[in-house]
């Protein structure tokens, strides 16, 4: 799942994203609010029905909920989907403060600077964080 308000940015990262073969289908969102509106679709189907991501790419700087009120809101209904779902930090923020911040949240996986590049996806694979993906 792909979380950014540009949509250029969406369709760029979405296309690396398949090309690479880093996965078979990604959902798009241009808000955050539009996300968290597709988890309580997704929280209220029957169990097989739901189609729930394995990892969020989440952009921080967006109009209206941020990334951190996401994932704020987010950790509010993560108990109650039916498998783990991990977020990576996309974001064109330079500031160190938010690396240090996302570094002590427990749902982020890391942080990548923007742009998605195949050599950022790279860099988390071999330090065996994406295994699991």
């Amino acid at each position: 799942m792909l979380i950014d308000d540009d949509d250029v940015t969406l369709m760029i990262c979405k296309m690396r994203l398949l090309k690479s073969g880093f996965c078979e289908e990604v959902y798009t969102f241009e808000s955050a609010e539009a996300a968290l509106d597709f988890f309580d679709e997704q929280k209220s189907m029957p169990e097989g029905h739901q189609k729930l991501p394995d990892l969020i790419f989440l952009d921080l700087n967006m109009p209206g909920m941020d990334g951190w009120e996401f994932i704020e809101e987010f950790g509010k209904i993560y108990h109650t989907l039916l498998k783990p779902i991990s977020i990576l930090i996309l974001s064109s923020s330079v500031d160190p403060d938010d690396a240090e911040r996302a570094s002590f949240e427990p749902l982020i996986l890391g942080f990548i600077t923007k742009p998605l590049t195949e050599q950022s996806l790279d860099k988390f694979k071999n330090t065996g964080i994406l295994d699991s993906f």
